[in-house]
């Protein structure tokens, strides 16, 4: 049976933005830190991990939300590893109201990164024992965010050492923030998320030069498809639902 980690958090003014609340990048980090803290708690965190030359990379998150938390509200995050193959492992989060309701939830397909070869490892039963995952033998087949068929928007990024993580690659929250940052101010006012499909293709590092481009679809619902390359390469590739906003 997966362990379970559960913790307590109030939405801070610093992890919201102009609406009063909690901003898609922001809600990412938070279900990030309910997987790093289950990785203390157990005796496999980030830095045991990295002494011994890996680390866990992020390959795809689907998330789905059916509220954003807001400024100063008290929410739970809960999170468990719910299976593995020998490469993939796979996790699912939550996001809790005071009185139970489910606000968003996520499920999150990993690799094990050497970090020396910058090459996928194979997963061992030493790395995802504390977990307490089902084994499996099948690899998951998640849905494709898509490909833009045109641009009606681009920006250009330069990567920064603040955007670097410990893997020495860029943090994968920065892609949705840059993916959504090619959207004018107009739209994020009046259009929130409800669905994110992100999926991460190739890395990217310190002085890299890269662009975000998205094509807006109005019917039969609005959605947002968006690509981040670096000349030729696709680095990522996502897929998000808007809805007005409430």
């Amino acid at each position: 049976m997966p362990e379970i980690y559960r913790e307590k958090h109030r939405v801070v003014y610093y992890e919201t933005d102009v609406s009063g609340q909690i901003s898609l990048g922001k809600l990412v980090d938070l279900l990030m830190l309910a997987s790093y803290d289950q990785g203390k708690a157990l005796g496999m965190s980030e830095e045991k991990l990295n002494e011994q030359g890996y680390g866990w990379v992020i390959t795809q998150h689907l998330l789905e939300i059916n509220r954003l938390p807001k400024r100063d509200e008290q929410i739970t995050l809960e999170t468990k590893a719910t299976a593995y193959n020998r490469y993939f492992c796979y996790r699912d989060f939550a996001i809790y109201d005071l009185a139970g309701e489910l606000l968003a939830k996520m499920h999150t397909a990993f690799v094990l990164l050497d970090l020396k070869t910058r090459k996928i490892s194979r997963i061992t039963e030493a790395v995802i024992a504390p977990f307490a995952p089902e084994a499996i033998k099948t690899i998951e087949r998640l849905p494709s965010p898509g490909k833009l068929t045109t641009v009606d928007a681009k920006k250009e990024y330069q990567v920064r050492f603040w955007d670097i993580d410990t893997n020495h690659h860029v943090n994968n929250v920065h892609y949705i923030e840059w993916m959504l940052d090619a959207l004018d101010a107009d739209f994020l006012l009046n259009y929130e998320p409800v669905a994110l499909n992100i999926k991460y293709e190739h890395e990217l590092h310190y002085g890299d030069t890269c662009e975000s481009k998205v094509q807006i679809i109005r019917e039969p619902e609005l959605i947002t498809v968006h690509e981040i390359k670096k000349t030729d390469t696709l680095s990522c590739t996502a897929k998000v639902s808007w809805r007005p906003r409430q």
